[in-house]
C-alpha cells in the first residue's frame, strides 16, 4: 500500500518538476484568483461587522406637531417603540430640547424673550439597521409628526456602507471569477501537456497491467497540488496585505480596530478551496484522451 503511496506521488511530482513554468504559472495564476476572493472576502465580512457595530451610533429625531396635545405625543411614543427594528425610544419635552439649544447656542439665545418654538421630539435607536429606512418613511406618515421636517436622519454614512459593500461584493465576484478560469485553464494545459509528453509511458503502464486509475491518479495529484501550493502563497500574502492595512488603518483611524488575522483557519480553507480546485480542473482534462486512445 506504501509503495502504491510511493509511486503515485512520485509520478505527480516527476510531470510538476518536467513543466516548471507552466507549472510555476498556474500555481501563481491559482493563487491570485484565491488571494483575490480572500481579500474581498475580508473586506465584505470586515466592512459587515464595522456596520453591525456602528448600529447603536445610527439614530433618527422625530418631531411631533407643535399643536399635537400630551395624549397625542404620548400616543406617537408607543407607536413609534412597536415599530420592527427599534432598539430604544427616548423622549425630550419642548422644555427640554429649549433649555438644550439654548445652552449650547448661549450667543444666540442671550437676551431672546420669545415663546419656545422646538417640538417635542423623540430619539429612536435600532436593533437593525437595514430596517432604518422604512421606520423613518412610516415615521414620516404619522398624523402626530410634523409635516415638514418632521423625521431628521443623515443615512449617508449608512447609505455609503451598503454601497461599498455591494461594491466588494460585486467586484470580488468578477474578478475571483477571471481568475479562477484563468487558473483552471492553466492548471488544464499543464495536465493536458503532460498526458501528450507521457503518452507512451501511460501506454506502456496499462499494457503491463496498471489500471486505469493507476495511470491517472498521479495527474489527478498533480492538479490537487498545484492548487493546494496556489492556496498556501494566496494565504501568505494575504496575511502580509492584512498586517499593513491593518497598520495604516489603525494608525490614520484610531477609531477602527482590526482584529488578528485568522491564519490557521484561513490556510484551512483556501487549501481545501485549492484542493477541489485543482482536484476538479484536473479531472475535467484527463476526461478529453490525448490523439491517440489509450488502450483499455
Amino acid at each position: 500500500m506504501l509503495d502504491r503511496l510511493e509511486f503515485l506521488l512520485n509520478e505527480a511530482f516527476v510531470s510538476l518538476r518536467r513543466n516548471k513554468w507552466i507549472t510555476f504559472a498556474a500555481i501563481t495564476t491559482s493563487a491570485m484568483a484565491l488571494f483575490i476572493i480572500g481579500g474581498f472576502a475580508f473586506a465584505y465580512f470586515g466592512l459587515a461587522s464595522f456596520a453591525g457595530n456602528q448600529e447603536s451610533k445610527f439614530d433618527i429625531n422625530v418631531f411631533a406637531r407643535t399643536d399635537a396635545s400630551p395624549e397625542q405625543v404620548q400616543a406617537l411614543g408607543k407607536r413609534l417603540e412597536k415599530l420592527d427594528g427599534v432598539k430604544q425610544v427616548t423622549f425630550r419635552s419642548k422644555a427640554e430640547v429649549w433649555k438644550e439649544f439654548q445652552t449650547e447656542n448661549p450667543e444666540i439665545s442671550s437676551g431672546l424673550e420669545i415663546e419656545n418654538p422646538m417640538p417635542d421630539t423623540f430619539n429612536i435607536t435600532f436593533s437593525d439597521l437595514k430596517k432604518a429606512k422604512d421606520i423613518v418613511a412610516y415615521a414620516r406618515k404619522m398624523p402626530e409628526v410634523a409635516p415638514k421636517d418632521g423625521v431628521q436622519y443623515m443615512g449617508d454614512v449608512q447609505a455609503l456602507i451598503e454601497q461599498v459593500m455591494s461594491a466588494i461584493r460585486w467586484l470580488g465576484l468578477v474578478l475571483g471569477t477571471v481568475m479562477l478560469a484563468t487558473g483552471g485553464i492553466l492548471i488544464y494545459n499543464t495536465i493536458r501537456l503532460t498526458m501528450v509528453a507521457r503518452k507512451k509511458e501511460m501506454r506502456i503502464m496499462e499494457l503491463v497491467g496498471a489500471t486505469r486509475q493507476t495511470v491517472w491518479t498521479p495527474l489527478m495529484i498533480e492538479g490537487v497540488a498545484e492548487g493546494v501550493m496556489g492556496a498556501l502563497l494566496a494565504t501568505a500574502v494575504l496575511w502580509i496585505a492584512h498586517s499593513v492595512v491593518a497598520k495604516l488603518l489603525e494608525t490614520s483611524l484610531s477609531v477602527i480596530k482590526v482584529g488578528e488575522f485568522p491564519l490557521l483557519l484561513t490556510t484551512i480553507v483556501l487549501c481545501l478551496s485549492g484542493a477541489v480546485y485543482g482536484l476538479v480542473c484536473s479531472y475535467l482534462a484527463i476526461r478529453e484522451r490525448p490523439t491517440e486512445e489509450l488502450p483499455r
